[in-house]
């Protein structure tokens, strides 16, 4: 059965961030570090208007606008388009409407630059989904799974319904891919996939690329919302859970495991699968994996401590829970052998890698090293904690805060460098220092690097900074790791949601680019997109956007579309 578990929910859980400014020699009382450090990034939040446009329904569509720059200038190497995607409608005109950030349906946005004509146009599109065109049909959402709450309840008829007759949810608002040459691919934590339009982001297919190691006995379950990249050949690898329903009678199968697989287009131009391995796991010990790591031989998946239950097909939420008494582990896959290695860590939770490569130590044993902001790991929580984190109706309640429900789950947010020792089976982890000086409950998150840097050592990382009690406020911060120090930029009610590096063509600097994303302003709930220069985070230029953009999960830069 397939089962949308778009697990970015948590990693919006860990996206307690903290915007920030420059670096000074000024820190708030209320920061996280009881010192403070001249060369970190702080952060104030203070005083900031709720950004009710990112988390209510934005239904108006554009396609292929022409807008104007309104601040600064657009680097002239920059030719192709930066695809967004995320949830844009929680309710339409009947009843029925949906609150979690997960479960709105998705909406795909578009800003291209073309540096023959300095032109920029824009597009913003709801993706074709069954669901959706079934929810315009009855100009209400219909029952279907679910993240967090839907109201009204569903009756038991409609349940039956949903698990009997109703198609899979195929609501992909999570991330984007390039996947095929036919048009930007827009993904959700199943391996279903929907293909837009480059330019007019109109619905182009559906497909499920086939998995040829797969028996009849078996079922697909979950993959990962992020794709990512083998460092050297550029293919496109995810995995597919596969389950077993027959006990291993005639599967010979007795217990999950993550397949991994190659995507390429065939002459037909289908995506089909080439299989890489796969990490067997216990029945009762499957983890949510958000996102993985892939080196010049390697793939690595890491299982931190979000697992996943099969107590309610329709309430997915409802199956996802922590589990501190779980060790992490780090499987790792021979490309060339097939063999897997484990490694175990202490609790952790986390959703996005960062980076991962290979290096040998003094004693000439490779090494992998993989990259995470993580989090300590919730020993305690409520029941309502995997849901509840995104929950935008509460959101906008100016006495609701996310402590009272999630038990310090953002607590001593960080970076977390994890390395596996290849040769000797052992691995060891260590935190980065505390970069940031910010208010309680700030979080980090939705890293993003140069990736002309992928799979290779590298010392700069740029992500989200947030803050959900201190009215969502958000900044950038530019992590050093090598030197270990940070810049950051926060301006008052301005909202950017994960950075995208795009690199200056033909530079060889780590941090000779941009980074770009959509930031709404609370005061008119109007957005813009920023450009930051990727060496200082001075604005270089703000885009203007004919429609408000609401909360997007995820981000991709394609080259010359």
């Amino acid at each position: 059965m397939h089962i949308k578990c778009s697990m970015v929910l948590f990693h919006l859980v860990l996206v307690c961030i903290l915007p920030l400014i420059r670096s000074e020699e000024t820190c708030s009382a209320d920061s996280l570090e009881s010192s403070c450090h001249a060369r970190y990034a702080q952060f104030d939040f203070k005083g900031w208007d709720f950004p009710l446009g990112l988390y209510s329904n934005q239904l108006d569509e554009i396609t292929d606008v022409e807008v104007e720059v309104k601040f600064g200038s657009v680097p002239d190497y920059l030719h192709g388009s930066l695809y967004r995607v995320g949830a844009g409608l929680y309710s339409l005109g009947g009843e029925r409407r949906v609150n979690n950030l997960i479960d709105g349906l998705g909406k795909l946005h578009r800003w291209s630059f073309d540096k023959e004509t300095g032109k920029v146009r824009v597009s913003s599109k709801f993706v074709r989904s069954d669901l959706y065109n079934r929810t315009v049909a009855a100009q209400e959402i219909p029952p279907m799974q679910y993240m967090g709450e839907i109201h009204p309840p569903l009756t038991t008829f409609e349940k039956l319904k949903v698990l009997l007759y109703d198609r899979q949810n195929d609501n992909t608002n999570v991330a984007v891919w390039d996947l095929g040459t036919l048009g930007v691919t827009t993904t959700t934590e199943q391996p279903l996939y929907i293909d837009n339009d480059y330019v007019t982001l109109n619905f182009l297919r559906k497909y499920v690329p086939p998995s040829f190691d797969k028996s009849i006995f078996e079922t697909e379950f979950l993959s990962a919302s992020h794709f990512n990249r083998h460092p050297t050949t550029g293919a496109s690898i995810n995995y597919k859970i596969l389950l077993p329903f027959d006990m291993g009678i005639f599967s010979g199968k007795t217990s999950p495991a993550y397949h991994f697989y190659e995507f390429e287009t065939n002459s037909a131009g289908e995506i089909v699968t080439k299989a890489l391995g796969h990490i067997p796991v216990p029945s009762d010990d499957l983890r949510i994996v958000h996102s993985f790591g892939v080196t010049e031989h390697y793939v690595i998946l890491p299982r931190f401590n979000m697992c996943f239950s099969f107590k309610d097909p329709i309430f997915i939420g409802g199956n996802i829970f922590w589990d501190a008494r779980r060790p992490t582990v780090f499987d790792v896959l021979s490309l060339e052998t097939k063999e897997t290695l484990s490694f175990k860590f202490t609790a952790y939770e986390a959703q996005h890698i960062i980076n991962s490569f290979e290096r040998y130590n003094s004693k000439g044993e490779l090494e992998i090293v993989l990259d995470f902001p993580t989090r300590v790991y919730p020993v305690e929580y409520h029941e309502e904690t995997i849901y509840d984190v995104l929950n935008v109706e509460k959101w906008r309640d100016p006495n609701w805060k996310s402590s009272d429900h999630a038990i310090r789950i953002n607590d001593r947010p960080r970076i977390t460098r994890f390395v596996l020792n290849t040769v000797t089976g052992e691995g060891h982890d260590h935190d980065f220092p505390v970069m940031w000086n910010a208010p309680k409950d700030s979080g980090i998150e939705f890293p993003t690097f140069n990736p002309n840097f992928r799979g290779i050592p590298y010392c700069y990382a740029y992500l989200q900074v947030s803050n959900r009690d201190l009215q969502s406020a958000m900044g950038l911060i530019k992590l050093d790791l090598c030197k270990e120090e940070s810049i950051g930029w926060e301006e008052k009610n301005k909202f950017p949601v994960e950075p995208i590096f795009v690199p200056r063509p033909g530079s060889t600097d780590e941090d000779d680019g941009v980074v770009m994303s959509p930031v709404l302003d609370s005061t008119d709930n109007s957005t813009s997109l920023y450009i930051w220069s990727a060496k200082n985070l001075e604005v270089l230029a703000i885009v203007d956007t004919p429609v408000t953009v609401p909360f997007t999960l995820h981000g991709l830069w394609f080259d010359g579309k």
